[in-house]
């Protein structure tokens, strides 16, 4: 079995977003989470004082803009780095990507 095979099982077993969505309800309930919030709220409110003509905008334009800004001011690439140097680095995390990888290799071995 390649490696893409393997990642396609554990996309279709759900792997992925169950993952990630203990993830991030474990990021939003630290203090790191909270102030990562705190940070893009004070950005977008610091952006639409500067230019309140983004709130005019369509809803997507609006979100692509704001996107693009914060990721200009580099703030997804700090939170990045904290999430793999602490979150995905905890226990759990490397059990569930084990066990899930043992499962999908087992099932493969039994075809």
């Amino acid at each position: 079995m390649t490696p893409d095979e393997i990642v396609l099982q554990l996309k279709r077993k759900g792997t992925f977003d169950q993952l990630r969505k203990h993830l991030l309800s474990e990021f939003q309930q630290q203090n790191e989470g909270q102030k990562f919030l705190e940070n893009v709220t004070s950005f977008m409110q610091e952006k639409i004082s500067k230019d309140p003509s983004l709130l005019d905008k369509e809803r997507s334009t609006f979100q692509s803009l704001m996107m693009n800004e914060l990721e200009k001011a580099g703030m997804f690439q700090s939170v990045h780095e904290q999430i793999r140097g602490t979150l995905l680095q905890q226990k759990y995390y490397q059990d569930q990507v084990d066990e899930q990888l043992r499962l999908v290799l087992d099932a493969s071995k039994d075809e």
